[in-house]
């Protein structure tokens, strides 16, 4: 089963490390190789919006402009976490030992 022991971001943000700090695994395959994380990171954004769309439209019945600057400020607020979320997400479908 695949164990992590190393972490794969610097305490900086949006910062990696370039190879594992325990086994010194390069994380980078090739340039541009994180380009792909962006359609895990959207699909991810996408499953937000709907999922609280679904539940400020659909079951709480608030108004548009209230719904708009929830989504606008859970987007903004949300992007670090999706960033590191969908890169890691991106590695460990090539990176599985």
């Amino acid at each position: 089963m695949f164990e992590s022991k190393g972490s794969i971001f610097l305490l900086k943000f949006p910062k990696m490390h370039v190879n594992c700090p325990v086994c010194n695994y390069k994380f980078e395959k090739e340039p541009g190789f994180y380009i792909g994380a962006m359609y895990v990171s959207y699909a991810l954004g996408v499953g937000e919006i709907v999922a609280c769309l679904v539940v400020m439209w659909g079951i709480l019945d608030l108004p548009v402009s209230i719904i708009v600057s929830v989504l606008i400020s859970l987007i903004v607020l949300t992007s670090f976490l999706k960033y590191r979320l969908s890169r890691s997400i991106w590695s460990y479908l090539f990176f599985r030992n």
